[in-house]
């Protein structure tokens, strides 16, 4: 039996009562998380703009967007939310396989429920095989499509966009297959738009929503798909990683026993997560008493090697970004602005604070290299600065928060939703947290999406 009738057969089969508590409750607060992100990126110009261009499809009897009453085709409505996940850098990430799962299957899981009019409970279940899935699908590659140009999160959510859609609407177990085979047909997203500080990552998430929905849908109408996507001489691992060594048996290894969700970790800061672990470093440097921006010479930043592509290079690009989006990937901003403001929040990503004239001149006194001993998967990353009184500061931050060793609280997910729906008001805002933390009890998930609209 191949891979993919493997996770084919254990998405079809796979009951409520079969997944942990735990998992549960780390799903709902994924979903909280995305919808809150979703709904600050939609009072944002990126935002804005694509809800505008969403308008162009508006369709009746169709399901709901974030943040606006538009209703559309299913596929559109992934796509669209799940650019408003992503679009800020601000969506969570499974860092061993380096997928941000929310972003582009939380709106999939909400398009697909209202199409199909499922029960909470049913919604969350799909999401959290979906999750498990796209997460196993990508981790035999050790962040290697990332270093090939490929973008895991859109390359491997359209797998999971797929078992979802499929889910929902309670489709046989061959068809499950085929909208998986047929995935092979879509799946795509090159990181060239990161170094060419385009704006293009944002539609990769949403992208994979769409296009795992397109899947099923014509899995549904008798298209076929190759069972042999994955580990086929032309198939996904080969045409990517062909000649090199990876162990896809790791991808059904403790599958529905071991669940990879719970490793899923959130962000607090709307950038590039490679670089969380650098301003938690320069808050802590922040912290020590007769602490001066003024009174730095250097500041010296170890990354990992999986990382460098991402935030380090062009290294000219990276230290004079010239928009938000450039940087939130940007290794030497980060640091910086939160050196200068203590704070790195949606303002900072977005009021042009690298223009500045100090913020500049401290960029220029940022380095980095390569620790070989670092994990990709850890996400670490340390700060040591050199003070002009001959003092050096230095913090070290080995591994990010957010994995089932060191997982944020349930509150700390609320205080991130409330800050991103203050447009909202607090009434209204925990009206809507309430309805997710229980929404295995909700007969209408579509009330999860129009809840959000002010």
């Amino acid at each position: 039996m191949t891979i993919s009738s493997e996770l084919a057969r254990f998405s079809h089969e796979t009951s409520f009562s079969q997944v942990p508590p735990d998992v549960l409750q780390k799903a709902k607060l994924m979903v909280l998380d995305t919808i809150g992100v979703c709904l600050s990126s939609s009072q944002l110009e990126f935002g804005r703009d694509t809800i505008k261009l969403a308008k162009e499809w508006e369709i009746q009897g169709g399901v709901s967007l974030i943040g606006s009453s538009l209703k559309v085709a299913p596929h559109h409505a992934a796509l669209v939310n799940g650019i408003l996940g992503h679009g800020q850098d601000y969506d969570d990430t499974h860092t061993e396989s380096v997928v941000h799962p929310s972003s582009a299957l939380v709106p999939a899981m909400l398009a697909c429920a209202e199409r199909d009019q499922i029960d909470g409970q049913r919604a969350l279940l799909a999401l959290v095989i979906a999750v498990e899935v796209s997460i196993r699908l990508a981790m035999p590659a050790l962040n290697r499509f990332h270093l090939r140009g490929f973008h895991t999160t859109s390359v491997a959510c359209t797998f999971g966009s797929a078992i979802l859609s499929s889910h929902t609407r309670n489709a046989s177990l061959e068809a499950y297959e085929e909208a998986f085979g047929i995935c092979g047909s879509f799946a795509s997203g090159l990181l060239e738009c990161v170094p060419a500080r385009s704006s293009a990552k944002r539609l990769h998430a949403g992208w994979a929503g769409l296009c795992g929905i397109m899947a099923s849908d014509f899995a549904k109408i008798g298209f076929t798909g190759p069972t042999s996507v994955i580990e086929g001489h032309l198939g996904l691992y080969n045409s990517i990683l062909r000649g090199e060594q990876y162990d896809l048996a790791s991808i059904l290894d403790g599958i529905g026993q071991h669940w990879e969700l719970l490793d899923t970790r959130a962000k607090l800061y709307p950038c590039c997560h490679y670089l969380q672990s650098f301003i938690e470093c320069a808050a802590a440097v922040r912290r020590v008493e007769d602490f001066s921006v003024d009174k730095i010479v250097s500041i010296d930043c170890q990354v990992t090697e999986g990382s460098v592509n991402m935030i380090c290079k062009p290294w000219d690009l990276k230290t004079a970004p010239v928009t938000g989006y450039d940087a939130r990937f940007s290794l030497p901003y980060a640091v910086c602005i939160m050196l200068y403001k203590g704070k790195a929040g949606a303002a900072e990503f977005d009021a042009n604070e690298w223009t500045h004239e100090p913020i500049r001149d401290l960029m220029s006194k940022v380095s980095y290299e390569v620790n070989p001993d670092y994990s990709v998967k850890d996400m670490p990353g340390s700060v040591k600065i050199t003070m002009s009184d001959g003092r050096v500061l230095a913090h070290e931050i080995p591994k990010v928060r957010g994995d089932r060793d060191q997982p944020f609280s349930e509150d700390e997910i609320i205080e991130k939703f409330l800050g991103c729906t203050e447009h909202l008001g607090e009434s209204q805002a925990m009206r809507l947290v309430d309805a997710v933390l229980s929404m295995e009890k909700l007969e209408d998930v579509g009330a999860l999406v129009n809840a959000g609209v002010s």
